[in-house]
């Protein structure tokens, strides 16, 4: 399965990806996208969600020109409440991997029985996620890598960011094993300012792709800002970017980006699921990377990296002034 672009959740060949999306309208225009486009690819889409977020999916498409009623007529678009069939999959608090396999197994069979091309997205696992059932959710997208080597299609799993917000990194470490391709829908530079005016800390959870480095910084400098601290975004932003760079480049790991003022600075650390410390390369002067601890060092008044469960983080602290100009 091709890599999916920001907020795109396309599709093309058989895989298993994962998104992360916000519970709003932008998170539902993907998924509407991703249905749209295996239509147009005259591919049968399989629909495993909630009735809500069903009849979200189904008014954009309509807005756009389809017709889902016609669609699922024509045996082009099977839906299951994910609720249900949770409730059908589940033995004594534990998926069942024969129901999985049957039930699963079935509706694909009917999908494909036309030699169409079939696509999925679920969100059992979200839903599962949500209720603390981390272990059964992994159970549950182990068994979705099952039942692809048995079924040619492709697949996306979604979880609510909020809710990847919340989880420990090596569970979401797991969770991105599992996957062939990872994305993320909602745009980069939305953060709840609002919410972090109110606190003293906030953080927020990364993917390991690319276009998590500049979210990560949109992250802090719209904190900071939103503290009255935006003498202090040019640097943060800086130092949060080699950090998160240093996550995804050695190790190869979601990360959270922590923005932290209760320690009488100002603290901006990334936690990432590997106890590999931080190293200092020494870079040549053509080199266009391998600074990254210089520039942390220069920048900061202190910096270095402890120990945390499952992982380490990463941290640099600034100096705050007395009185920030707003929320404080």
């Amino acid at each position: 399965m091709t890599a999916m672009s920001h907020g795109g959740m396309a599709a093309s060949g058989p895989g298993h990806a994962v998104g992360f999306y916000e519970l709003d309208s932008e998170g539902m225009d993907a998924v509407a996208r991703f249905v749209a486009s295996g239509w147009d690819l005259d591919e049968c889409v399989v629909l495993v969600c909630t009735q809500a977020h069903r009849l979200a999916v189904d008014d954009r498409l309509v807005s756009q020109g389809y017709d889902p009623l016609a669609r699922a007529d024509a045996g082009r678009y099977l839906v299951l409440d994910a609720h249900e069939t949770l409730r059908e999959l589940l033995v004594e608090g534990h998926i069942d991997p024969e129901h999985f396999m049957g039930r699963v197994g079935e509706v694909l069979t009917e999908a494909s029985a036309a030699g169409r091309p079939v696509r999925a997205f679920g969100e059992m696992v979200a839903i599962l996620w949500e209720d603390g059932e981390v272990d059964a959710a992994i159970d549950l997208e182990l068994l979705w890598n099952e039942i692809l080597s048995e079924h040619e299609f492709s697949l996306l799993c979604a979880y609510p960011t909020d809710t990847l917000d919340r989880a420990e990194l090596v569970d979401v470490r797991r969770v991105c094993d599992l996957h062939t391709d990872l994305t993320s829908t909602g745009s980069p530079e939305t953060t709840d300012t609002a919410a972090a005016a109110g606190g003293h800390a906030c953080s927020r959870v990364y993917l390991p792709t690319p276009e998590s480095v500049p979210a990560a910084r949109h992250f802090v400098v719209d904190v900071l800002r939103s503290w009255g601290h935006d003498e202090l975004a040019a640097d943060a932003a800086l130092i949060v970017s080699e950090l998160a760079t240093n996550a995804l480049h050695h190790a190869a790991s979601p990360f959270r980006a922590v923005v932290d003022r209760r320690r009488g600075g100002l603290r901006i650390g990334v936690e990432d699921a590997t106890r590999t410390p931080l190293e200092r390369r020494e870079a040549a002067g053509d080199d266009i990377s391998g600074r990254g601890v210089t520039i942390v060092e220069a920048l900061s008044r202190r910096w270095g990296y402890s120990p945390v469960p499952g992982g380490k983080v990463v941290w640099a602290e600034l100096s705050l002034k007395a009185n920030p100009t707003r929320a404080g």
